[in-house]
């Protein structure tokens, strides 16, 4: 069973253009967080956008 993945709202976030999390944001999910990426550094909760 493949456990869900939490959005994130961070957009000064360097990777956020790359970032699944932050794509199913931008795509409307309800269930959110705001990881602690900075405009130098990812957060360390990054996944690899899919295509």
């Amino acid at each position: 069973m493949q456990e869900k993945i939490l959005a994130c709202n961070n957009e000064k976030c360097v990777k956020n253009i790359e970032c699944e999390r932050y794509r199913l944001f931008k795509s409307g999910e309800k269930e959110y967080k705001t990881h602690g990426g900075t405009p130098d550094k990812g957060c360390g909760k990054f996944i690899k956008r899919s295509k």
